[in-house]
């Protein structure tokens, strides 16, 4: 007797040949299945026959942890390293007297159209014309409406990233392209001793291009579920393989 009990190690191979992998998923499903048609007729609509078609193979994997290049892959993307424009979130400050009332905002604002606005404790706007922005230092000096000992929120601005900054564009007409995808697993005997390698390899999977990431105050991991069906090559009838390699 013997027991395949443990979940799949994953590896796609898209088309440049780059290798996005995983050995922490928390489930993974392969699903085969044929679509079948049953002929009946004649006298109480007897069976005659089960007519067969395409054969269906469809994965579902939840991964445990945040993986970029996963989620680069179900949007038809490819992340690119640079520095970019991103806002800061609503941070509070408390005023300080040096050279006047001023605070100073990390990261340093944009130059210009930053869309910074400061509001106080009351939720009443700063006039802009209350305070200046030096951008290269991040020091905000207020005129008038705050003084020493002040708390403000500030609430978001631009600014601009380091240069080792990943992005990923996200295009309404870009969808995933198909890749290799190879499942691994071993099957054990009924006293957990490793008997043989279980892997299957799928020639070519699409993946869906969706994905979700779901949080909560409670702080716990999201797990991201993505799913693949495979296609079948032009030239070939054959989908994949299954392989059993025995462990010595």
């Amino acid at each position: 007797m013997s027991l395949v009990a443990d979940v799949f190690d994953i590896l796609l191979q898209t088309d440049t040949g780059s290798l996005i992998a995983s050995t922490t998923l928390s489930s993974a499903d392969i699903k085969i299945s044929v679509d079948e048609k049953e002929v009946r007729g004649g006298k109480g609509d007897n069976l005659i026959a089960i007519l067969h078609s395409a054969r269906k193979v469809e994965i579902s994997t939840s991964e445990m942890l945040f993986k970029w290049d996963w989620i680069a892959n179900q949007l038809g993307q490819t992340a690119v390293v640079g520095a970019t424009t991103a806002w800061a979130m609503p941070t509070f400050y408390t005023a300080a007297t040096t050279t006047g009332v001023t605070i100073t905002l990390s990261p340093k604002p944009l130059a210009s159209a930053s869309g910074i606005e400061i509001y106080k404790t009351d939720g009443t706007l700063v006039a802009p014309a209350n305070y200046t922005v030096v951008a290269a230092t991040g020091v905000t000096t207020f005129s008038s409406g705050v003084v020493a000992g002040d708390i403000v929120e500030v609430r978001g601005y631009k600014y601009t990233t380091a240069a080792t900054a990943s992005t990923i564009t996200i295009n309404n007409t870009s969808f995933a392209e198909g890749v290799v995808c190879i499942l691994s697993t071993i099957e054990v005997d009924e006293d957990e001793t490793p008997l043989n390698v279980i892997q299957i390899q799928l020639d070519e999977v699409l993946p869906s291009g969706n994905f979700d990431i779901s949080t909560k105050s409670a702080r716990d991991a999201s797990v991201s579920n993505f799913t693949f069906k495979a296609i079948k090559p032009r030239t070939s009838d054959t989908i994949g393989r299954m392989i059993k390699t025995p462990i010595v």
